[in-house]
């Protein structure tokens, strides 16, 4: 799956439709991967100052989050898809998790909440929403990857299963033809030795003959 920003318009959308509208596009996403397409909605972010808000998705393409956003019937920008390029030395600390992110805003989040969403936030903390979507792109990527190795190994753990059955049906088969081989085999032996006696009794009554018309003689 790759990932996609989609950028709305939120100048004129209060904060009680914003909920909405989240909800029905993770509804929608639920819908679609019911019907085995790959979608995530991740997560939400708005600027207030520009009036603009960023999702982020995890889906197989761009039309999965057009659809998405067409059944939850929620107007958008565009969809942009994006790369996590995030270089593997940038450590886990350097980022600041979303708590500190609502403390950069100027208020604890029970303050926030009794004020309502009327809070604003500084130039600064764009700056971090950028950081936030960072990790978040990095921590995505990790959770992808995870996911995608755990497919592989549950689809090579079927495989391996179906090869077991398919070895223990030939084990089967030739324990089968084991037996048959070992039924014929005791037969052969009882033929041979059935033919051996008839032989030396044949064998006896030449040399007894024999012996008869020397003494004849």
């Amino acid at each position: 799956m790759a990932l996609y920003v989609v950028e709305r318009d939120l100048s004129d959308v209060a904060p009680e439709r914003l909920r909405l509208d989240q909800r029905d596009v993770a509804s929608a996403c639920i819908r679609l991967k019911a019907q085995g397409k790959r979608i995530r909605y991740i997560s939400s972010m708005v600027a207030p100052v520009e009036g603009r808000g960023l999702d982020l998705f995890g889906a197989e393409s761009s039309d999965v989050v057009q659809e998405a956003h067409t059944a939850a019937r929620v107007a958008y920008s565009r969809i942009v898809q994006i790369l996590d390029l995030t270089p593997s030395f940038v450590h886990r600390g350097t980022s600041r998790s979303r708590r500190s992110l609502l403390r950069i805003g100027g208020a604890p989040s029970g303050e926030a909440h009794a004020k309502g969403p009327t809070h604003t936030m500084t130039t600064n903390s764009s700056s971090e929403l950028a950081r936030w979507l960072a990790d978040g792109q990095r921590l995505f990527g990790v959770c992808l990857q995870t996911v995608e190795n755990a497919e592989h190994l549950q689809t090579r753990n079927r495989t391996l299963e179906s090869e077991n059955d398919m070895l223990r049906e030939e084990l089967s088969r030739l324990r089968q033809k084991v037996d048959g081989l070992q039924a014929d085999r005791s037969e052969m032996i009882a033929a041979f030795n059935d033919l051996a006696g008839h032989v030396t009794q044949v064998v006896d009554h030449i040399l007894q003959k024999s012996e008869n018309g020397e003494n004849s003689t």
